[in-house]
């Protein structure tokens, strides 16, 4: 089963910055979980909302802002607002689950992936928004992607198939064994979230998914699994 850091370590470190990514591989994540934006110079940057307010010591529109003044900014405990390329770089091994914020971000992660095949065979590409996910496969067709579900309801299968997606990435609530069965009969991989005790993990076990994304790695162990 692929464990993914939330944003990192979402519940302990400040979140989708470097120093979280590697708090998360550190206790034993296999995949991180990160935001894609795009700055006003035509950057792909991590960061989760539309603006700077909330995780960092700024205020703006982050599509408003150029590189420069994203990484002016104090992400938390002196971290910076990390670009997609120096994430990459520096965790060279790790598996990614890039989640497209912003429409903008797509031709840039597609370039991305295309220049790098190890990259792309480890990197699943998600969205809530099938828009978004059919335009990174017309983009980049050899993406792995995935749609991401808030709530669990009996049309998963349809809505998955709808945006080209062999991934479903399934809130936890309303999940059940039958659903995962379905899914995985229809070839299709399903991750289940929010998972943040080891009691929720051993749920999730039981429901028979290929993963689960989790804000709080360090309280998961490998026993639950």
């Amino acid at each position: 089963m692929i464990i993914t850091g939330h944003r990192g370590s979402l519940g302990t470190e400040p979140e989708n910055t470097l120093r979280s990514f590697r708090r998360a591989i550190a206790d034993g994540c296999d995949e991180i979980e990160l935001d894609l934006r795009v700055s006003a110079d035509g950057e792909l940057v991590i960061l989760h909302d539309a603006t700077v307010d909330r995780t960092t010591n700024g205020t703006g529109e982050v599509a408003a802002l150029t590189l420069a003044e994203l990484r002016a900014l104090d992400a938390g405990q002196g971290e910076v607002i990390p670009t997609w390329a120096e994430v990459v770089a520096a965790l060279p091994t790790v598996r990614f689950q890039a989640e497209v914020k912003d429409p903008a971000a797509v031709p840039l992660l597609a370039d991305s992936l295309r220049a790098d095949p190890d990259l792309a065979a480890r990197t699943l590409v998600t969205s809530f928004h099938p828009e978004i996910l059919l335009a990174v496969r017309r983009t980049f067709p050899g993406a792995t992607t995935g749609r991401i579900f808030g709530r669990t309801t009996p049309d998963v299968l349809a809505l998955t198939r709808a945006a080209e997606a062999s991934w479903a990435l399934c809130g936890i609530t309303g999940l059940t064994s039958e659903l995962v069965a379905e899914l995985h009969a229809a070839g299709l991989s399903v991750t289940a979230w929010p998972v943040p005790d080891g009691a929720t993990l051993e749920q999730a076990v039981a429901l028979g998914v290929d993963g689960v994304t989790t804000d709080n790695p360090h309280s998961l162990t490998r026993s639950n699994v």
